[in-house]
């Protein structure tokens, strides 16, 4: 019976340190798959804007604002603070800030 009970115990240990070392890591790699750019719209043209001198194309990516209400590409101007959210390296969203008085 005690042998049975160490060989239990070895088994969960070796299967904690299997999902510790294999599995656990995949969890923490999500993160580094999402990255957000941020700036001021410098320019825009009919299908991309420029942002911190960089093109994004924001063909079928969805304009949301704060509320995560969907906007018209009206909104988008000259001047306007946004964020671009990547997901696997694509444009997954586009945060538009409503203007500020300062």
């Amino acid at each position: 019976m005690m042998m049975n009970m160490k060989t239990k115990m070895f088994f969960l240990i070796l299967f904690l340190f299997c999902f510790f070392i294999l599995v656990a890591p995949r969890f923490y790699s999500y993160a580094e798959e999402v990255r957000v750019v941020r700036g001021i719209i410098e320019n825009i043209t009919s299908d991309s804007i420029v942002v911190r001198n960089q093109f994004y194309n924001y063909t079928g990516v969805p304009l949301k604002d704060s509320s995560d209400r969907d906007l018209p590409r009206s909104e988008l101007s000259v001047g306007k603070k946004v964020e671009i959210y990547f997901v696997n390296n694509r444009i997954s969203t586009i945060l538009i800030h409503e203007d500020m008085l300062e």
